[in-house]
């Protein structure tokens, strides 16, 4: 799965500045700068010539600086060439120069690119400890030609828990998973610990912080055997939406569109205004937290629970879903949303079978809605759907294994909360847009890791000027 986010290139442009006073001939610096203009120009054989000439006269002055600029130019220039044997070359000399002058930084930076021409990628791992389960992401991180981030997912592994039950059982639960997860980092993809973080999420620091047990729970799951240099951080739910939208919208569509996460114990999401502000819209309730709410006040057969969830929705609970999306008109009236959570995976897994293996999937909101009629009166026909159109074998398997885990996840009863609080929520959703079109994203479960580890890497060299 491809995550992408552009780099910061005027880090460069900065490193360069700060190191003017080390440049022997200005006249030669000004060739240089003209060479990278041309780059971005695509001039790039006049670009060539301005490089070499300008080498030519770098080390004919002994002028370090220009030597390591103009070898980091012609690295670039031959990577967007397609050209890696020479770009290989010539960042090589660049990085060595730099680190001579100990300019760490620009270096590193270099040294990434480098890194993006030979293919090696970086590691980096992610933690989430979530209100109903952990889950563990290993993410492949490269630089491309293009000066883009990409992202593969390289494995994701969960364990199932009820952290969100505050109890000395979901505590060792939580506990014993972590160890076994961070066990699994250690022995078998060796990531250094710099690179490992571990989160509380959202909707489990929800319910942690109404009893101000946050830290407390922080350190008491904590695994022995974890490098102490690693901390146990959480956030918002705010903060969780931004980095869902980061980690999961593709690129082109990061601005247009807008995105929402029905997780187990909230639901959140936002878009990015026109001045590229983030607007989170964020919910108390997701999944769990609504099957707690409507259990608290039923203890009847199947039929009283759906009536009091529907009275809870009736009562106030769409009130306070019509006043956000008032404020916050764009949820409304943009043409495009990104949705995603664990009853969002069920009613794609049992609706859109044949998506199993596919990373984005179309859902109309009749497909909601059907789903929510299924539930409430013909169950039996919607766990066990006609899988006979799937004519290749693989994708087959994959859909009645995706089946499998949807059941072992969720019962009736929580379907029914997820989907009826679900259902609503799209109902004012589409109060504006009726055409509004809506993506599942597959991997959206590791969304805001994903997004998490993007905004860890685009600042490791932040902070750093003098």
């Amino acid at each position: 799965m491809l995550r992408k986010i552009f780099l910061f290139i005027g880090l460069l442009v900065l490193c360069n500045a700060v190191s003017a006073q080390t440049i022997k001939s200005q006249a030669t610096f000004r060739m240089l700068k003209t060479a990278t203009t041309l780059v971005e120009a695509q001039q790039f054989e006049a670009a060539e010539e301005y490089f070499k000439k300008g080498l030519s006269n770098a080390k004919a002055n002994y002028d370090a600086y220009n030597q390591a600029f103009a070898y980091e130019g012609l690295g670039n220039l031959y990577s967007k060439t397609d050209q890696p044997e020479k770009a290989v070359i010539n960042y090589k000399s660049a990085v060595r120069i730099y680190r001579m002058m100990g300019y760490t930084v620009i270096a590193d930076v270099v040294e990434s690119l480098l890194k993006s021409v030979q293919g090696i990628g970086e590691m980096y791992a992610g933690i989430e400890i979530g209100a109903k389960g952990i889950k563990l992401s290993v993410i492949e991180v490269k630089l491309s030609k293009d000066r883009e981030y990409d992202y593969t997912l390289i494995t994701d592994t969960s364990i199932n828990t009820d952290a969100a039950a505050l109890s000395y059982q979901s505590e060792k639960e939580t506990y014993d998973a972590i160890t076994a997860l961070w066990d699994l980092l250690k022995t078998r993809h060796q990531i250094p610990s710099n690179k490992v973080h571990i989160v509380i999420s959202s909707g489990l620091m929800q319910e942690l912080d109404k009893y101000n047990k946050v830290d407390y729970f922080a350190n008491v799951i904590r695994p022995k055997s974890l490098d102490p240099s690693i901390k146990i951080t959480f956030i918002t739910p705010e903060q969780e939406a931004q980095l869902s939208l980061l980690g999961i919208v593709p690129q082109k569509n990061r601005f247009t569109a807008t995105q929402l996460d029905v997780g187990s114990g909230n639901t959140k999401g936002g878009y990015y205004n026109a001045t590229k502000t983030f607007i989170p819209v964020t919910f108390p309730l997701g999944t769990k937290s609504f099957q707690r709410l409507i259990e608290s006040k039923n203890e009847g057969d199947l039929n009283a629970y759906i009536k009091t969830a529907e009275d809870i929705w009736r009562d106030s609970l769409n009130r306070i879903v019509v006043n956000e999306f008032f404020i916050k008109k764009e949820v409304r009236n943009r043409d495009l949303m990104y949705i995603s959570g664990g009853v969002v995976w069920a009613m794609a897994s049992l609706m859109h079978p044949e998506s199993a293996n596919t990373n984005y999937t179309e859902i109309a909101a009749r497909d909601i809605s059907e789903f929510r009629r299924l539930l409430i009166s013909d169950y039996d026909k919607l766990i066990n759907p006609d899988l006979s159109f799937i004519t290749q074998p693989e994708q087959a398997r994959s859909a009645q294994k995706n089946i499998s885990r949807v059941l072992k996840t969720y019962d009736r009863k929580a379907l029914l909360a997820g989907t009826i609080w679900f259902d609503n929520l799209i109902h004012e959703v589409n109060a504006a847009n009726p055409a509004k079109k809506f993506i599942y994203v597959k991997y959206a479960y590791v969304g805001w890791i994903s997004g998490y580890i993007i905004k860890k890497v685009t600042q490791q060299y932040t902070g750093l000027v003098k």
